[in-house]
């Protein structure tokens, strides 16, 4: 449905179409974006590329226009700035977090220092120990 809105024959302005894209399509792409951020780089540039294809469709770009001036004249950031920007934001909202538990979790990843996810680096061969 959305695509009819901001597809090619769409007779929406571009900057109504880059409105809808920020915030319908851009939030279903980056939905709990700080949790999943540190997946894979392939997966990430899945999502990018799916980006690009939106965002071609909505300003009938041809091909030899390239994705990072497309991304500049819309001023819309990559999927991995936006991303990093949604971590940062979310990470530095939960060091304010009134639950204990919340701020154990985070006092815990910052005290490592080198690997602030240690269980990344167990060696599940020996048993665990409890706490």
């Amino acid at each position: 449905m959305i695509i009819l809105l901001i597809g090619r024959h769409s007779p929406l302005s571009l900057n109504n179409k880059v409105l809808l894209f920020k915030q319908i399509l851009r939030p279903i792409l980056t939905y709990s974006a700080p949790i999943w951020c540190i997946t894979a780089k392939t997966h990430r540039r899945k999502i990018q590329i799916l980006q690009n294809k939106n965002l071609r469709i909505m300003t009938n770009a041809p091909w030899f226009v390239r994705n990072d001036v497309i991304h500049k004249d819309l001023k819309i950031e990559t999927i991995e700035d936006h991303v990093k920007n949604l971590s940062r934001k979310f990470f530095s909202q939960l060091q304010d977090h009134k639950n204990p538990l919340i701020n154990d979790q985070v006092e815990c990843a910052h005290k490592n220092g080198k690997n602030p996810y240690p269980y990344s680096t167990t060696k599940w061969s020996l048993p665990l120990k409890p706490p």
